[in-house]
Protein backbone atom coordinates (compact mmCIF):
# COMPACT_ATOMS: atom_id res chain seq x y z
CA UNK A 1 0.00 0.00 0.00
CA UNK A 2 1.58 3.16 -1.07
CA UNK A 3 1.17 6.46 1.28
CA UNK A 4 -1.47 7.98 -0.62
CA UNK A 5 -3.56 5.22 -0.28
CA UNK A 6 -2.60 4.64 3.14
CA UNK A 7 -3.53 8.62 3.79
CA UNK A 8 -6.99 8.23 1.74
CA UNK A 9 -7.76 4.83 3.48
CA UNK A 10 -7.33 6.14 6.95
CA UNK A 11 -9.37 9.79 5.97
CA UNK A 12 -12.71 9.69 7.87
CA UNK A 13 -14.92 11.21 5.13
CA UNK A 14 -18.08 13.78 5.73
CA UNK A 15 -20.94 13.85 3.37
CA UNK A 16 -19.72 17.11 2.02
CA UNK A 17 -16.96 15.58 0.81
CA UNK A 18 -19.10 13.76 -1.65
CA UNK A 19 -21.12 16.99 -2.42
CA UNK A 20 -19.68 17.66 -6.27
CA UNK A 21 -22.14 20.12 -7.57
CA UNK A 22 -20.70 23.38 -6.95
CA UNK A 23 -17.97 22.09 -8.01
CA UNK A 24 -19.13 21.45 -11.64
CA UNK A 25 -21.08 24.10 -11.74
CA UNK A 26 -18.30 26.27 -11.34
CA UNK A 27 -16.39 25.10 -14.71
CA UNK A 28 -13.55 26.28 -16.57
CA UNK A 29 -12.52 28.86 -18.45
CA UNK A 30 -13.33 29.22 -22.35
CA UNK A 31 -11.10 31.80 -24.22
CA UNK A 32 -12.89 33.62 -26.71
CA UNK A 33 -11.58 33.84 -30.38
CA UNK A 34 -11.42 36.20 -32.14
CA UNK A 35 -13.08 36.14 -36.02
CA UNK A 36 -9.65 35.64 -37.67
CA UNK A 37 -8.41 32.88 -34.95
CA UNK A 38 -6.56 35.50 -32.52
CA UNK A 39 -7.27 34.88 -28.80
CA UNK A 40 -9.52 37.89 -27.54
CA UNK A 41 -7.85 37.58 -24.23
CA UNK A 42 -11.89 37.37 -22.92
CA UNK A 43 -13.32 34.02 -21.82
CA UNK A 44 -16.10 32.32 -20.62
CA UNK A 45 -17.01 30.49 -18.12
CA UNK A 46 -18.60 27.03 -19.31
CA UNK A 47 -19.55 24.52 -16.85
CA UNK A 48 -18.76 21.10 -16.73
CA UNK A 49 -20.60 18.60 -18.41
CA UNK A 50 -21.09 16.95 -15.35
CA UNK A 51 -22.82 19.42 -13.77
CA UNK A 52 -26.84 18.88 -13.72
CA UNK A 53 -27.38 22.18 -15.32
CA UNK A 54 -25.45 20.70 -18.17
CA UNK A 55 -26.81 17.03 -18.74
CA UNK A 56 -30.41 18.62 -18.83
CA UNK A 57 -28.99 20.96 -21.45
CA UNK A 58 -27.23 18.07 -23.80
CA UNK A 59 -30.71 16.34 -22.98
CA UNK A 60 -32.95 18.91 -24.71
CA UNK A 61 -30.64 19.44 -27.66
CA UNK A 62 -30.15 16.08 -28.37
CA UNK A 63 -34.26 15.56 -28.20
CA UNK A 64 -34.23 18.80 -30.40
CA UNK A 65 -31.86 17.64 -32.55
CA UNK A 66 -33.37 14.63 -33.28
CA UNK A 67 -36.79 16.45 -33.75
CA UNK A 68 -34.86 18.54 -36.39
CA UNK A 69 -33.89 15.65 -38.19
CA UNK A 70 -36.53 13.88 -38.54
CA UNK A 71 -38.06 17.13 -39.61
CA UNK A 72 -35.66 16.63 -42.49
CA UNK A 73 -35.74 13.74 -43.41
CA UNK A 74 -38.48 14.49 -46.77
CA UNK A 75 -35.27 17.06 -47.39
CA UNK A 76 -32.94 14.24 -47.34
CA UNK A 77 -34.79 11.84 -48.95
CA UNK A 78 -35.12 14.83 -52.27
CA UNK A 79 -31.38 15.40 -51.97
CA UNK A 80 -30.60 11.56 -51.92
CA UNK A 81 -32.25 11.34 -55.59
CA UNK A 82 -30.84 14.31 -56.88
CA UNK A 83 -27.37 13.35 -55.44
CA UNK A 84 -27.31 16.97 -54.08
CA UNK A 85 -27.25 17.40 -50.20
CA UNK A 86 -27.14 21.41 -50.52
CA UNK A 87 -29.89 22.08 -49.04
CA UNK A 88 -30.04 19.81 -46.45
CA UNK A 89 -27.01 20.73 -45.04
CA UNK A 90 -27.30 23.97 -44.84
CA UNK A 91 -31.04 23.30 -43.14
CA UNK A 92 -29.23 21.05 -40.59
CA UNK A 93 -25.92 23.45 -40.18
CA UNK A 94 -29.41 26.44 -39.70
CA UNK A 95 -31.07 24.11 -36.95
CA UNK A 96 -27.85 23.27 -35.44
CA UNK A 97 -26.46 26.90 -34.96
CA UNK A 98 -29.87 27.45 -33.26
CA UNK A 99 -29.57 24.64 -31.12
CA UNK A 100 -26.15 25.46 -30.09
CA UNK A 101 -27.21 29.68 -29.04
CA UNK A 102 -29.58 27.46 -26.83
CA UNK A 103 -27.11 25.02 -25.38
CA UNK A 104 -25.07 27.91 -24.54
CA UNK A 105 -27.16 30.44 -23.08
CA UNK A 106 -27.67 27.29 -20.56
CA UNK A 107 -23.94 26.20 -19.95
CA UNK A 108 -22.27 29.50 -19.89
CA UNK A 109 -22.53 30.88 -16.51
CA UNK A 110 -19.96 34.04 -16.36
CA UNK A 111 -17.16 36.13 -18.40
CA UNK A 112 -14.41 38.24 -18.23
CA UNK A 113 -16.01 41.51 -19.73
CA UNK A 114 -16.69 44.48 -17.28
CA UNK A 115 -19.97 44.30 -18.11
CA UNK A 116 -22.27 42.27 -15.60
CA UNK A 117 -23.33 38.72 -16.67
CA UNK A 118 -26.94 37.84 -17.71
CA UNK A 119 -28.36 35.65 -19.83
CA UNK A 120 -29.70 38.48 -21.59
CA UNK A 121 -26.28 39.99 -22.25
CA UNK A 122 -24.96 36.46 -23.42
CA UNK A 123 -27.80 36.42 -25.92
CA UNK A 124 -26.96 39.62 -27.02
CA UNK A 125 -23.38 38.31 -27.55
CA UNK A 126 -24.68 35.58 -29.16
CA UNK A 127 -26.73 37.68 -32.02
CA UNK A 128 -24.06 39.97 -32.47
CA UNK A 129 -21.11 37.05 -33.14
CA UNK A 130 -23.17 34.02 -34.42
CA UNK A 131 -20.24 31.86 -34.37
CA UNK A 132 -19.46 32.24 -30.99
CA UNK A 133 -21.83 29.53 -29.77
CA UNK A 134 -20.81 27.50 -32.10
CA UNK A 135 -17.51 27.64 -30.39
CA UNK A 136 -18.83 27.04 -27.15
CA UNK A 137 -20.72 24.09 -28.35
CA UNK A 138 -17.40 22.61 -29.34
CA UNK A 139 -15.57 23.21 -26.31
CA UNK A 140 -18.54 21.31 -24.11
CA UNK A 141 -18.15 18.39 -26.66
CA UNK A 142 -13.98 18.50 -25.84
CA UNK A 143 -15.10 18.91 -22.38
CA UNK A 144 -17.00 15.75 -22.37
CA UNK A 145 -14.80 13.60 -24.95
CA UNK A 146 -11.95 14.10 -22.25
CA UNK A 147 -14.16 13.04 -19.36
CA UNK A 148 -15.31 10.03 -20.87
CA UNK A 149 -11.00 9.33 -21.70
CA UNK A 150 -10.98 9.23 -18.02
Amino acid sequence: MTDSTATANNKKFTLKDFFFEDKYTAGCHMPIKLPNGDDSGEWLNVVSPEADVSVKAMRAYLQAYRANAQELEPLKAKCEESGDFTDYNIALGEACSGLNRELSIRIVNDWSFDEPFSEESLSQLLDQYKALANDIADFHTEQRKKLSEK
